[in-house]
């Protein structure tokens, strides 16, 4: 591969990290962690989807209102520390931080260790997120694994496999089980 070739791959690489819409957590007015979370060891093996069952959005000001309700439902109502999830999409194709990486969730009982938590904003028991939103999320697997949040070989899983529940909902967790790295295991 000649000079240019290269830099054209590395200039390929950096414009996939940047197409990655990221909303920190101080972007969406989070309140600090009340408590104590476990730590975990990056890079890790899972990815887990979810969606939150409720209302969806489509822009900017009601996703952060959305993630707000949500992070003092979770730690008002749940009694977690802070929000479950690592990574929150939106239907305005944004990503949204919720806890780091390397601190374990509080979405997938027992199987928080060893789980990145990305969830969807919304219930998709009978429609899937918007085309934006699932672009975000194969990107942020993306990013996850360039940034070793996640090993290059992950599983992919939904949360119903490592929880009692309906989640991602029906029509997500159809969709998902076509993306690259999906496993029937764990």
């Amino acid at each position: 591969m000649t000079w240019i070739g290269v830099l054209i791959v590395g200039l390929t690489a950096i414009a996939v990290q940047g197409e990655v819409p990221i909303v920190t957590r101080a972007e969406w007015n989070a309140k600090p962690p009340n408590g104590a979370m476990d730590s975990m060891a990056t890079p890790l093996p899972r990815a887990v989807i979810a969606h939150t069952a409720g209302g969806d959005c489509a822009d900017d000001v009601t996703c952060a209102q959305h993630l707000r309700n949500l992070q003092n439902f979770q730690m008002t109502r749940q009694k977690f520390s802070d929000i479950a999830y690592h990574y929150l999409i939106g239907g305005n194709g944004k990503v949204y931080e919720g806890r780091s990486p390397s601190q374990k969730g509080a979405f997938a009982a027992p199987h928080n260790d060893g789980s990145l938590g990305i969830a969807f904003i919304g219930n998709f028991n009978k429609q899937a997120p918007n085309q934006a939103a699932l672009n975000a999320a194969k990107e942020l697997l993306q990013l996850a694994v360039q940034q070793a949040q996640l090993v290059e070989s992950y599983k992919l899983l939904g949360h119903r496999q490592v929880s009692a529940t309906l989640s991602p909902g029906d029509a997500l967790y159809t969709l998902i089980q076509q993306w690259p790295h999906w496993s029937q295991e764990m």
